[in-house]
């Protein structure tokens, strides 16, 4: 079939007023061009599309479904303009970043300082999302990287980690832990267990869990109140006694009356930071941001043996 986007676009302007004056006012033509138009594309197709009579407009079965089809190739047409949009945008020195929560205290200031230093040319917007809601944006392309812990290979996103950054637990200084430098692992064993659900951050809560089954126990766990925002944790943690949470240290620069950081004490309780984005980009903010977590990365010593 040899048509036109004007041709299908009055189409489905048609087919959704039923009407051709209708039609004709919100496409701002006049009724007999849009009328010829029509008649042409059922031409370019070959079969009837409407069943016209003095009183109404049908769509013809044909129709029905060159009109889905058609309305499928039109969102298609808009979605690929988009993304054209956000390709030149990037180009243009546009970076948009999203990241999870935990790396908000740290690691992303430190990026955008060295990004900034080595790349003034770029210009960044940052949003915070949960691991899922990142990789979901990568896909879609609403941004160009994303700043994740414990990121696994998935189809269509590359990463690179960046740091293994050393765990701690987080509880209220009431707690029966507070009063100690560190701890084990076992010493969660039989205490409630704040995690976050694993359709917002599965690699997180698996991690934790993986964690306290390798020291032979299941997590007695409870779920965050507000697991859209981690403030709400650390007020959940200051009121409840008995409740803790195990999270990267870094967490520890954000600072709360009544909730407390120890140390954990095992080489294995650890936490991947990666960068990801999305499989063959190579706009050239994605490389500036990229050498600038790495530079951050050797010189912080985020990879180096605890």
């Amino acid at each position: 079939m040899d048509t036109t986007l004007q041709r299908l676009r009055y189409f489905v302007a048609v087919a959704d007023e039923l009407n051709f004056t209708r039609a004709a006012e919100r496409l701002h033509v006049s009724q007999p061009s849009l009328s010829a138009q029509v008649r042409a594309l059922e031409q370019d197709v070959g079969v009837d599309l409407l069943r016209r009579t003095t009183r109404r407009v049908e769509l013809t079965e044909a129709g029905l479904s060159l009109l889905e089809d058609t309305r499928r190739l039109l969102e298609g047409l808009e979605e690929a303009r988009a993304r054209a949009l956000r390709v030149a945008d990037t180009a243009a020195g546009k970076i948009r970043v999203a990241y999870t929560a935990s790396v908000g205290y740290q690691a992303l200031p430190l990026i955008l300082d060295e990004l900034e230093a080595l790349s003034p040319e770029f210009t960044v917007t940052a949003n915070r999302a949960w691991s899922t809601r990142v990789l979901d944006q990568i896909r879609s392309g609403e941004v160009d990287l994303g700043l994740v812990r414990e990121f696994r290979p998935t189809r269509g996103i590359s990463g690179e980690i960046l740091r293994r950054e050393p765990l701690a637990v987080f509880a209220s200084e009431r707690h029966a832990l507070a009063s100690r430098p560190e701890v084990g692992i076992r010493d969660i064993e039989g205490r409630t267990l704040v995690l976050v659900p694993h359709a917002l951050a599965p690699g997180f809560r698996d991690l934790v869990v993986s964690l306290c089954r390798g020291a032979g126990f299941e997590p007695q766990a409870v779920a965050p109140a507000a697991p859209e925002n981690r403030e709400p944790l650390l007020a959940h943690l200051s009121r409840h006694a008995d409740h803790l949470f195990v999270g990267p240290e870094s967490m520890a620069s954000v600072s709360w009356k009544g909730v407390v950081t120890i140390p954990i004490d095992d080489p294995d309780a650890t936490m991947e930071l990666s960068m990801i984005w999305s499989t063959g980009a190579s706009a050239p903010g994605i490389r500036a941001a990229l050498d600038a977590a790495r530079e951050v990365s050797a010189r912080e010593g985020w990879l180096e043996p605890r």
